[in-house]
């Protein structure tokens, strides 16, 4: 690791570690003066002289003092000063040591915080030169003492111990703080790659289209990104309780949490609002654990589905066409030339014409399919609607007896204007007022087929209602209209109202079946 690493990772951590060395030399000063000064020196320490060591611990007090400062004000460098303290407390401990009889008065010991202190802050090599300059000093003293005196070989054993735990200390401590430093350099690294992860993670999700909320351990709303500030279009809301801020997506959440694996069905957060794929995913193992929600455009999910069902439909109508319209054509044909005989009896004139039925209804279900798989894209326009209505319409009539069935335009202004792709625009109403004439009127009835239109609050988007006086539709079937080859009647195909519904939702509007007193109601929502 380089000096910047170090200075960069490690400095605060360093300095405390000079502080604390600082704040220990000041105590041992003390402790030293109060020895001396309840004449307990001759106690602790045989043979020594109390007025030369008590001189000496005067001496130290200064540069203690100083040292402290020095660490306080981290001036000047951090290895200049853990240098400078060694050879401070070598110099006073080792006098103090030669004041007190030498080694056997055990002060050498106070060499070793020092040491260790030191062997904290700085390379393993400096550390282990601190401790060889103790143990050189330890060992001049006592010999400088012995010299003097009598010589003890006791002493120079005890000398020799003093400098092993000296390069053994500081040999433990350098490898600590080696460890030390490796570990806080790693964790730094990878919480720097965390930080910027995270700030790319923030920056994607911001940026996404898909609104994005994040719904807390007390179901409190937390919008995240822009696409949901957008959606919701209420600073307010965030902060709130999810049950009164936003009901329904509170009821997928409950449901979600009942059963995880459910597929999720789609909402819409307010009247008329766009319907939306809620998904959740739970941040955290635990079960109060914030729950991130992803908000998917249901229309954008359906046609996205709808185009691979339309890639499929595309092959399996290649198919269809070749495999059943061939034998098809030849049963009808077959049917023909048998309906010209003049010889056939009336039995079998009921079956033919049940055959031919059949035949016809299905190569209508075989058109069907194939008008849904080869549709071409959509092209939207801006239409003015009441004028729209009225062409269609006029367009119908062409194709009925006697203007016998009736569509009426009440209550739609001159002024509105919807997007749709005008052809198929009136696809879809055809589909639907011939449903209508066809279903509504089976006990025998006339039936008229009404179409109004205005704007939803909230949301303002157009939309028209058609309408009929007929027999209604039994709610036992309402919730399968839209699925694909269900009928109630036995000529049709079941296909009429799912292409009707693909083809709004391939213009972004959405078609529904709307509860009715009498006869049957639809409402297509055009996009805003």
């Amino acid at each position: 690791m380089d000096s910047r690493e170090r200075s960069h990772f490690l400095d605060p951590e360093d300095w405390r570690i000079l502080i604390t060395l600082a704040a220990y030399r000041l105590v041992l000063v003390a402790l030293l003066a109060v020895v001396h000064g309840f004449k307990l020196v001759p106690y602790f320490f045989d043979h020594a002289d109390p007025g030369q060591f008590f001189a000496i611990v005067l001496v130290y007090t200064l540069p203690a003092v100083a040292l402290l400062a020095a660490a306080l004000t981290r001036q000047p460098a951090l290895s200049t000063q853990a240098h400078f303290s060694f050879v401070i407390d070598t110099l006073a401990i080792v006098s103090m040591m030669y004041a007190a009889n030498g080694v056997s008065s055990g002060l050498g010991m106070l060499l070793i915080t020092p040491a260790v202190g030191c062997s904290l802050v700085l390379p393993p090599r400096l550390g282990l030169l601190h401790a060889a300059l103790g143990t050189f000093a330890v060992f001049g003293a006592e010999l400088w003492r012995q010299s003097q005196q009598q010589f003890e070989t006791a002493d120079i054993t005890n000398a020799g111990l003093i400098g092993l735990m000296l390069f053994a200390t500081s040999l433990g401590a350098g490898a600590v703080a080696q460890r030390a430093r490796r570990s806080e350099a790693l964790a730094a690294r990878f919480g720097s790659d965390l930080a910027s992860l995270s700030r790319l993670n923030e920056r994607i999700v911001e940026s996404m289209d898909t609104p994005v909320l994040v719904i807390d351990e007390e179901r409190r709303l937390r919008v995240q990104n822009a696409a949901g500030r957008r959606l919701l279009a209420s600073p307010a809301l965030d902060g709130r309780p999810l049950a009164s801020a936003l009901p329904t997506l509170n009821g997928a959440l409950e449901q979600w949490q009942e059963a995880p694996n459910r597929s999720p069905q789609p909402i819409s957060l307010s009247i008329g609002g766009p319907e939306l794929l809620p998904r959740f995913t739970r941040l955290g193992f635990n079960a109060w654990a914030p729950v991130l929600v992803l908000l998917d455009d249901a229309a954008r999910v359906r046609e996205q589905a709808q185009q691979l069902k339309l890639a499929a439909l595309g092959r399996l109508s290649a198919g269809i066409a070749h495999e059943i319209r061939n034998p098809l054509s030849a049963i009808r044909h077959a049917g023909q030339l048998l309906a010209e005989s003049p010889d056939l009896p009336a039995e079998d004139q009921r079956l033919l014409e049940m055959i031919q039925r059949h035949s016809t209804r299905i190569d209508k279900i075989v058109e069907d399919v194939l008008r849904l798989s080869r549709r071409e894209a959509a092209v939207p326009r801006t239409l003015p609607l009441r004028a729209f209505l009225q062409r269609c319409i006029a367009v119908w009539s062409e194709g009925c007896p006697d203007g016998a069935r009736t569509v009426t335009v009440e209550g739609v202004s001159e002024a509105l204007t919807v997007r749709f792709d005008p052809d198929q625009l009136q696809q879809v109403l055809h589909n639907l007022w011939q449903n209508s004439f066809d279903h509504g009127a089976a006990d025998g009835r006339a039936v008229t087929v009404r179409l109004s239109a205005g704007r939803m609050n909230p949301g303002h988007r157009p939309y028209l209602d058609i309408s009929d006086d007929g027999s209604g539709i039994p709610a036992q079937v309402s919730e399968q209209l839209f699925e694909p080859f269900f009928t109630t009647a036995s000529r049709g195909t079941g296909l009429g109202l799912y292409l009707s519904r693909e083809i709004c939702e391939y213009n972004q509007a959405r078609l529904m079946h709307l509860p009715s007193e009498t006869g049957t109601r639809f409402r297509l929502i055009f996009a805003g």
